[in-house]
Order: structure tokens, then sequence, then C-alpha cells
């Protein structure tokens, strides 16, 4: 049975938001995440572009539904991204002379990398490591959704997300200690 807070966008926000408050921290995941799910994208869509598409649009389906209009916005970017990765596994030895395959693995692990470095930053483990599915899924609406608050657009709502994720982070620092 599916719980109710799978589509609860504020709870799940909210949720992967409270790993994620260090600014160096979020501004590696504004770069790294994207860059992800763009090499995933890549890699499947190698050998099974179809399973590709129906993971991109699960993705889509998922953040439209999340919130119809930062979901929207973010399933629009995500089928974007996997258009792209379908160019590029056809053009992309082409374009950098590396097998597309390749260069995907070698940029995703990267990714990977640098985001470890960016949670010891943070002082905290990344969100993965509690819930394997939350993070992977939401990571690239939660760098959406937050680069749209950073342009001062749902001003409202994104108080009332910092002010929830400030009182997580203050429970998880006072059991840390």
């Amino acid at each position: 049975m599916l719980s109710v807070g799978l589509f609860d966008f504020k709870r799940q926000y909210v949720s992967y938001a409270e790993y994620h408050v260090d600014p160096v921290n979020k501004a590696i995941h504004s770069i790294f995440v994207p860059t992800l799910l763009w090499t995933g994208f890549t890699m499947v869509a190698v050998n099974h572009p179809q399973v590709m598409w129906a993971v991109a649009v699960t993705y889509a389906a998922y953040y439209t539904i999340l919130h119809p209009v930062i979901g929207g916005s973010a399933a629009l970017i995500t089928l974007a991204g996997a258009y792209g990765a379908i160019e590029f596994v056809k053009n992309g030895l082409e374009w950098t002379g590396v097998e597309p395959f390749t260069f995907a693995l070698g940029l995703h692990i990267s990714s990977w990398l640098i985001q470890f470095v960016g949670h010891a930053i943070e002082g905290r483990a990344p969100a993965f490591l509690d819930n394997v599915f939350q993070p992977v899924l939401l990571a690239p609406f939660f760098v959406w959704a937050h680069g749209l608050f950073d342009l001062g657009l749902y001003k409202d709502l994104s108080k009332e997300l910092n002010a929830e994720t400030a009182k997580k982070v203050a429970v998880f620092r006072a059991t840390k200690d």
C-alpha cells in the first residue's frame, strides 16, 4: 500500500530539504543532481530507450502530482533531459570522441563523488542512506523547486517549507550532540 505521504508535496520537500541546508551543499546538488539524472537516462538509453522513457514519464507524472505548477515545470525539464539523453546516445561519440555510455558513466560517478563532498561539508550523511527511493526520485524535483524559491517565486510556500525544514534540522542537531 502506498503511503499518503508519498504524494504530499510539503512532506516530501521537507523530508529531502533537511539533508540539504548548507549553501555549498545545495549549490553542489544544484549542479550535480541534474547531471546524475541525465547521465542515468543516457546510460539506460544506450540499450533500453523504452525503459528510459518509461522512467522519465514516471518521474514527470509524479512531479506533476506533487505540485501541478512546480512539478509540471519540472516534468517538462525532465522530459527534455530524457530527449537530450537520446540525442547524446545518437551523437555523443561524434561530439566527445568517447562512447556515450562510457562518457555518461564517468560523469555519473564523478557527480556522486562530488555530492559526497557536499554532504561532508553539510555534516550529514546523504538522505539515501535513510531511504533510497525518496531522494533518488525527489532530488531533481527538490533542486528545481529550490531554484524557483531562490528566484523569489512562491515566497509564502518557501517561507513555510524553510520553517518546517529548520525544525527538522534542529531536532537532528539536538540528537547528534
